[in-house]
């Protein structure tokens, strides 16, 4: 199989660590606010002796906003998994069937992983390789 590094398949590592970066720094921004606001309605109702549901209502908005946070984090790597597991489905699918014609191989790889045309390419190839995988277990019967 060949190695994606020479294939421009991975991505360099610093939009990745901008990335993190970017998300961390809203997360703290998110956090700044979520306790400011709740330290608001704090002192409003230990001196109004009122605005008790207003504070819970606030802690409660907080965790649902985490727990929002959390899922997406976690959707984003499902996504990047997926598209890890077809790319590295896709070398093996070009690999088995001997379809790596530099050429083409050239073609498919300068495309960027978030074009439209990456994915209809990506597919392209699967459906060919398990065309090809059912074409020879019909020719082995």
């Amino acid at each position: 199989m060949p190695d994606p590094l020479h294939h421009g398949l991975n991505q360099s590592r610093w939009p990745k660590r901008i990335g993190r970066l970017i998300d961390a720094i809203c997360l703290v921004a998110l956090i700044v606010v979520i306790v400011t606001v709740i330290y608001g309605f704090w002192l409003r109702a230990i001196w109004a002796h009122g605005y008790y549901l207003a504070v819970a209502v606030a802690v409660l908005g907080a965790f649902v906003i985490l727990i929002g946070l959390a899922q997406q984090a976690i959707a984003a790597r499902d996504v990047a998994t997926w598209r890890d597991m077809a790319e590295w489905q896709i070398r093996a699918a070009r690999a088995a069937a001997g379809q790596a014609g530099a050429t083409q191989a050239d073609a498919d790889d300068e495309i960027e992983a978030n074009a439209a045309a990456y994915y209809e390419i990506l597919i392209g190839t699967l459906v060919a390789h398990a065309e090809q995988d059912e074409r020879s277990i019909v020719d082995e019967r």
